[in-house]
C-alpha cells in the first residue's frame, strides 16, 4: 500500500514506517496507549514516547490525533449518533474541521482513530484555502442531508481563518434541501459547545463536553 494508511481493528498503520530494525510507529502507539491507560496525562505520555523513540514532529501529531486510552475511546464511542438518526434534529457543523476531514476522506489519507472518529493528517487548519474540492464536499454533505432531513443546519465558521467570509457565502449560495445558515465567530469551540445543537465534529476537545456528536466524514468513508 506504499505508505497509505488503512484501518485494522481501529488502528492506523503506515506500512513504510513498520519495516526495518527500528521501533515502528505502531509500537510507539502501543506504548502511548499503555501509558494513557495508566492515567498519565497525554502531553506527559507523548513527550516520553516521542523522546524515547525519536518520533518526528509529523508522527507526534499523528500519535496525538489517533491514540486514546481505552476509557476515553469508549466514552467517545458511546456519544456518537449516526446520520440515520438526524431526521428532525438541528445540527451545528464545526465547518473547517468537517471540511478538512472530508477532504482527507475523499482525496487524501484519513485517520481512523482509537475512539472510532475519523480525522485528517494534513495539519492545515488556519491555513485552509477554498478550491473546487470545497464545493464538491459541500454538495456531498447536502446530498447526505437530503436523505436524513435534519430540521436545520448551522455552519459555525472561524472568522479568523483567511477568506472565511467567502466560505460562508459559498455555503449560502448552494441549493440545500434543508434550512441552512452560517455563523461567523471568533470562538468556534466555545460557541458550538454552547449552541445546544447536535454537533458535527472530530475535535476531541469539543466532543468531551458534548452529550452526543455526529461524524459526517465517517459516513462517506464507509459508504459503499
Amino acid at each position: 500500500m506504499g505508505g497509505q494508511s488503512f484501518w485494522h481493528m481501529g488502528h492506523i498503520y503506515r506500512d513504510n514506517r513498520l519495516r526495518g530494525d527500528n521501533i515502528s510507529l505502531h509500537d510507539a502507539r502501543e506504548d502511548l496507549r499503555d501509558l494513557l491507560n495508566k492515567d498519565y496525562k497525554k502531553k506527559v505520555a507523548l513527550d516520553f514516547v516521542c523522546n524515547h523513540h525519536s518520533i518526528s514532529k509529523e508522527d507526534r501529531n499523528l500519535l496525538s490525533r489517533t491514540t486514546f486510552s481505552d476509557k476515553d475511546s469508549e466514552a467517545i464511542k458511546s456519544k456518537e449518533i449516526f446520520l440515520s438518526k438526524l431526521t428532525g434534529e438541528k445540527i451545528a457543523i464545526d465547518t473547517y474541521n468537517v471540511i478538512i476531514t472530508m477532504e482527507a476522506v475523499l482525496y487524501g489519507d484519513p485517520l481512523v482513530c482509537d475512539d472510532g472518529v475519523i480525522r485528517d493528517d494534513a495539519g492545515v487548519f488556519g491555513k485552509y484555502r477554498m478550491s473546487g474540492r470545497t464545493t464538491d464536499i459541500l454538495m456531498r454533505i447536502s446530498q447526505a442531508f437530503s436523505s436524513y432531513k435534519p430540521s436545520e443546519v448551522v455552519f459555525f465558521i472561524d472568522k479568523q481563518v483567511s477568506r472565511s467570509g467567502e466560505l460562508a457565502k459559498a455555503i449560502e449560495s448552494l441549493q440545500w434541501c434543508v434550512p441552512v445558515r452560517t455563523f461567523l465567530t471568533n470562538n468556534v469551540d466555545h460557541d458550538i459547545k454552547e449552541s445546544g445543537l447536535l454537533v458535527a465534529t472530530a475535535d476531541s476537545g469539543i466532543i468531551k463536553y458534548l452529550d452526543s456528536f455526529i461524524d459526517i466524514p465517517k459516513y462517506f468513508l464507509f459508504k459503499w
